[in-house]
Protein backbone atom coordinates (compact mmCIF):
# COMPACT_ATOMS: atom_id res chain seq x y z
CA UNK A 1 0.00 0.00 0.00
CA UNK A 2 1.52 3.63 -0.73
CA UNK A 3 1.51 6.80 0.98
CA UNK A 4 -1.69 7.81 -0.96
CA UNK A 5 -3.71 5.29 -0.21
CA UNK A 6 -3.27 6.38 3.60
CA UNK A 7 -5.27 9.21 4.71
CA UNK A 8 -3.81 12.04 7.38
CA UNK A 9 -3.38 9.70 10.27
CA UNK A 10 -1.75 7.09 8.64
CA UNK A 11 -4.04 4.27 8.63
CA UNK A 12 -5.50 2.55 5.72
CA UNK A 13 -8.56 3.54 3.52
CA UNK A 14 -11.74 1.69 4.67
CA UNK A 15 -13.77 -1.03 3.43
CA UNK A 16 -16.03 2.09 2.29
CA UNK A 17 -13.76 4.06 0.41
CA UNK A 18 -12.23 1.05 -1.32
CA UNK A 19 -15.20 0.07 -2.54
CA UNK A 20 -16.02 3.54 -3.76
CA UNK A 21 -13.13 3.81 -5.83
CA UNK A 22 -14.01 0.56 -7.24
CA UNK A 23 -17.64 1.67 -8.27
CA UNK A 24 -15.62 4.38 -10.64
CA UNK A 25 -15.01 1.61 -13.11
CA UNK A 26 -18.09 0.46 -14.92
CA UNK A 27 -16.62 -2.38 -17.27
CA UNK A 28 -14.67 -5.28 -16.97
CA UNK A 29 -10.52 -4.78 -17.81
CA UNK A 30 -9.02 -5.34 -21.00
CA UNK A 31 -6.74 -8.28 -21.36
CA UNK A 32 -4.72 -8.73 -24.52
CA UNK A 33 -4.31 -12.40 -25.64
CA UNK A 34 -2.29 -13.71 -28.47
CA UNK A 35 -5.68 -13.11 -30.60
CA UNK A 36 -4.77 -9.19 -30.66
CA UNK A 37 -6.39 -6.69 -28.33
CA UNK A 38 -9.55 -6.67 -26.85
CA UNK A 39 -10.13 -10.47 -27.24
CA UNK A 40 -10.44 -11.26 -23.62
CA UNK A 41 -11.43 -9.05 -20.44
CA UNK A 42 -10.59 -9.65 -16.62
CA UNK A 43 -13.13 -10.61 -13.79
CA UNK A 44 -12.47 -11.06 -9.84
CA UNK A 45 -14.16 -13.54 -7.86
CA UNK A 46 -13.80 -14.62 -4.36
CA UNK A 47 -13.20 -17.95 -3.73
CA UNK A 48 -12.47 -20.78 -0.26
CA UNK A 49 -10.58 -23.58 -0.29
CA UNK A 50 -12.73 -26.65 0.63
CA UNK A 51 -10.99 -30.06 0.77
CA UNK A 52 -8.40 -29.14 -1.50
CA UNK A 53 -10.50 -28.02 -3.98
CA UNK A 54 -11.22 -23.44 -4.70
CA UNK A 55 -15.10 -23.07 -4.64
CA UNK A 56 -16.21 -19.56 -5.64
CA UNK A 57 -18.21 -17.97 -2.60
CA UNK A 58 -18.57 -15.12 -4.28
CA UNK A 59 -18.63 -12.96 -7.51
CA UNK A 60 -18.24 -12.21 -9.74
CA UNK A 61 -16.84 -8.38 -9.82
CA UNK A 62 -15.40 -6.21 -12.40
CA UNK A 63 -12.72 -4.55 -10.45
CA UNK A 64 -9.82 -6.68 -8.25
CA UNK A 65 -10.35 -4.00 -4.98
CA UNK A 66 -14.40 -5.29 -4.92
CA UNK A 67 -13.02 -8.79 -4.88
CA UNK A 68 -10.56 -7.98 -2.25
CA UNK A 69 -13.34 -5.89 0.00
CA UNK A 70 -15.37 -8.63 0.03
CA UNK A 71 -12.65 -11.73 0.69
CA UNK A 72 -11.51 -9.24 3.66
CA UNK A 73 -15.59 -9.17 5.21
CA UNK A 74 -15.94 -12.68 3.91
CA UNK A 75 -13.24 -14.07 5.81
CA UNK A 76 -14.96 -13.86 9.34
CA UNK A 77 -17.24 -17.11 7.95
CA UNK A 78 -14.01 -18.30 5.33
CA UNK A 79 -10.81 -18.32 6.91
CA UNK A 80 -9.11 -18.63 3.64
CA UNK A 81 -10.97 -15.77 1.24
CA UNK A 82 -9.25 -14.94 -1.78
CA UNK A 83 -9.78 -12.60 -4.78
CA UNK A 84 -9.07 -14.30 -7.43
CA UNK A 85 -8.79 -13.08 -11.33
CA UNK A 86 -10.24 -14.99 -14.23
CA UNK A 87 -9.70 -14.41 -17.80
CA UNK A 88 -12.62 -15.06 -20.48
CA UNK A 89 -11.94 -15.30 -24.15
CA UNK A 90 -13.85 -13.30 -26.20
CA UNK A 91 -12.35 -14.87 -29.35
CA UNK A 92 -12.77 -18.51 -28.47
CA UNK A 93 -16.80 -19.81 -28.43
CA UNK A 94 -18.10 -15.80 -28.43
CA UNK A 95 -21.16 -15.53 -27.12
CA UNK A 96 -22.60 -12.17 -26.70
CA UNK A 97 -25.50 -12.84 -24.03
CA UNK A 98 -22.91 -14.81 -22.27
CA UNK A 99 -20.68 -11.79 -21.75
CA UNK A 100 -23.71 -9.34 -20.82
CA UNK A 101 -25.08 -12.02 -18.24
CA UNK A 102 -21.09 -11.78 -16.90
CA UNK A 103 -21.40 -8.08 -16.82
CA UNK A 104 -25.14 -8.03 -15.02
CA UNK A 105 -23.96 -10.77 -12.60
CA UNK A 106 -20.81 -8.57 -11.69
CA UNK A 107 -23.56 -5.06 -11.58
CA UNK A 108 -25.45 -7.64 -9.15
CA UNK A 109 -22.46 -8.74 -7.13
CA UNK A 110 -21.70 -5.36 -6.83
CA UNK A 111 -24.95 -4.26 -5.20
CA UNK A 112 -25.15 -6.86 -2.73
CA UNK A 113 -21.48 -5.90 -1.87
CA UNK A 114 -23.11 -2.68 -1.58
CA UNK A 115 -25.78 -3.90 1.09
CA UNK A 116 -23.33 -5.62 3.13
CA UNK A 117 -21.34 -2.54 3.88
CA UNK A 118 -24.63 0.33 4.46
CA UNK A 119 -23.47 2.21 1.52
CA UNK A 120 -24.73 3.09 -2.30
CA UNK A 121 -23.58 1.45 -5.07
CA UNK A 122 -22.85 3.85 -8.07
CA UNK A 123 -22.74 1.60 -10.90
CA UNK A 124 -24.30 3.19 -13.82
CA UNK A 125 -26.82 0.58 -14.72
CA UNK A 126 -27.63 1.99 -18.26
CA UNK A 127 -24.32 1.01 -19.94
CA UNK A 128 -24.54 -2.83 -21.20
CA UNK A 129 -21.48 -3.44 -23.05
CA UNK A 130 -18.36 -4.45 -21.63
CA UNK A 131 -14.92 -3.16 -22.91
Amino acid sequence: MTEQDRNAAGTPPTHEKRFAEACKTTHFQSHHMAKGPESGYLAWDVRHVRDGVKVTIDGPFITEEEARVSADLLRGTFRGARAYQGVYDRIWNYDPKREQLQLDQARMSRSLLAIRLGVTATTNSAQGTTE
